[in-house]
């Protein structure tokens, strides 16, 4: 984990760096620093009144074509070598020169986590994706080649992770079930950037509890990604979307999400030492793959009641957290596979 935040602090610093270097540049007609104090204030009453309200646009549209390609550069080869060395220092990538293809299968009982890392997988790149386009969505000015960028950058994620895990001992190979799964992730993260009006009837979320595992070992949360029986993924089928298309529906009702999702329980090694009762049987632990369906509150329009500007800046930073995580605040029912 501390090599996550530093990591992170690097990216961050650099791109802080070329942007305060960037922005340090003074164009032409801009004023210099002259030693005595009287000829300097002279010279700049001569600059404001040559440069005009025109120059102070100029100089902001500058500014603000330096941030956005400092925020496009640093993304673009920031996450990737992140991931890639973070994958590297903490997954062993490279122990082995043997490359390996993996049959792992998709959600059947008898894969390794019962499709729960597939499911994973899909949800980690539709969220990548989403993130991307929106970036590039402001430093592009939403011109095309966003997509390019957004889609391009998930993908070669996606693309480089399988080649990292098939020279890798500890992981199970180069994974055509996990790279489509990405795939479709960003797939769907295009339709609902693409789609508006689809988006707002639709997402895909996800919920994390730690296992007793975990709870009982806290120092070792750094692997929670694979803590696979303490997550849920899930589609929300969200009523807000109505009022977006023109249907005058009830204030309450915009709170109201229906969720359809998929978990495992008691696949992964995390699983074995604390089992509950009841699930031992036959001397292994009881693999169960679940489907639920459920009502429960679009966290999102709870937000925008604390704010009077619907579009503020802070209102819509605090809803992004609740467009990728869900709170389990309803009822649900869940239905086991297989039984």
């Amino acid at each position: 984990m501390r090599l996550l935040i530093v990591s992170f602090v690097f990216i961050c610093s650099i791109a802080a760096s070329a942007f305060a270097q960037s922005a340090d540049k003074r164009g032409p007609g801009a004023p210099v620093r002259v030693h005595r104090s009287g000829d300097n204030k002279k010279f700049k009453e001569a600059a404001n009144e040559a440069a005009g309200s025109g120059g102070n646009e100029v100089n902001k549209h500058e500014q603000e074509a330096i941030k956005k390609k400092a925020i496009r550069y640093s993304i673009l080869f920031g996450v990737p070598v992140n991931t890639y060395v973070v994958s590297l220092l903490t997954w062993d990538w490279g122990k082995t020169t043997h490359f390996r293809l993996s049959h792992e299968g998709w959600f059947g009982q008898n894969t390794y986590s019962g499709g729960a890392d597939k499911a994973a997988h899909l949800f980690s790149f539709y969220t990548i994706m989403r993130i991307l386009y929106n970036i590039y969505d402001y430093t592009e000015d939403g011109a095309p080649v966003k997509w390019a960028y957004s889609a391009g950058l998930s993908s070669f994620m996606a693309l480089g992770i399988e080649i990292g895990d098939g020279f890798c001992k500890n992981q199970n190979g180069f994974s055509i079930g996990d790279l489509t799964m990405g795939f479709i992730g960003i797939g769907i993260a295009s339709i609902l950037e693409l789609f508006p009006a689809v988006d707002a009837f639709v997402s895909l979320s996800a919920e994390y509890y730690p296992t007793k595992y975990f709870r009982k070992h806290p120092q070792r949360l750094m692997w929670f990604l694979d803590d696979y029986s303490g997550w849920k993924f899930m589609a929300n089928i969200k009523l807000a979307g109505l009022r977006y298309v023109g249907v005058n529906i009830p204030d309450f009702m915009r709170y109201i999400m229906f969720d359809v999702g998929y978990y495992t329980r008691n696949f992964t090694k995390y699983d074995y030492r604390y089992a509950e009762v009841g699930r031992y049987i036959e001397g292994r632990y009881r693999e169960k793959r679940e489907i639920f369906i459920g009502v429960s509150v679009n966290m999102m329009e709870v937000v925008k009641d604390f704010f009077t500007d619907k579009e503020s800046f802070a209102c819509r930073a605090l809803q992004q957290p609740f467009k990728y995580y869900h709170v389990p605040v309803g009822a649900r029912h869940s239905f086991v596979v297989g039984e």
